[in-house]
């Protein structure tokens, strides 16, 4: 177990520990945030990674850009979700109610084989009812535009 990592040393790790002296030795290696805190605690007896000289042209390795925040879309708050109207509670309690009489109907004190059927039709009647809910019986109402795309600007 490598005490300094917190895991157990292989193969594995003589691996990459040959990779990473290899592009050290090609030229710079990005430093992640702990590296200068890494470096400080290493062994004098380890070789320094070597610099770039002058006259030599260093490697460049790509790494993440810096983000601008400026180039990006910030949305603005969703609206608040609505409140449910009398005709939405009503629909959602018999679907509840419903619910109720179907898985256990002796919460509410009654028993036999009538709350199963009963359960469901109550179901039935509260989705009919937020489904009802949803079509709309004034003809004057503005249907979309069928050349319409539904882009907006």
């Amino acid at each position: 177990m490598d005490p300094a990592r917190g895991r157990r040393s292989g193969p594995d790790d003589d691996d990459f520990e040959s990779i990473v002296s290899g592009w050290r030795s090609e030229g710079s290696v990005p430093d992640w945030p702990d590296a200068r805190e890494a470096r400080d605690a290493r062994d004098a007896s380890e070789p320094a990674p070597p610099t770039v000289q002058p006259g030599e042209r260093p490697v460049h390795r790509p790494g993440p850009e810096a983000v601008d925040d400026e180039d990006h879309y910030h949305p603005p708050e969703p609206p608040p979700l609505p409140r449910p109207g009398p005709p939405a509670v009503v629909g959602g309690g018999l679907i509840a109610f419903g619910l109720l009489l179907c898985i256990a109907p002796g919460v509410i004190g009654v028993g036999g084989v009538w709350p199963l059927p009963l359960g469901l039709v109550l179901m039935a009647a509260g989705l009919g009812w937020l489904v009802l809910r949803l079509w709309s019986s004034d003809p004057d109402d503005d249907r979309p535009d069928p050349d319409d795309d539904g882009s907006r600007l």
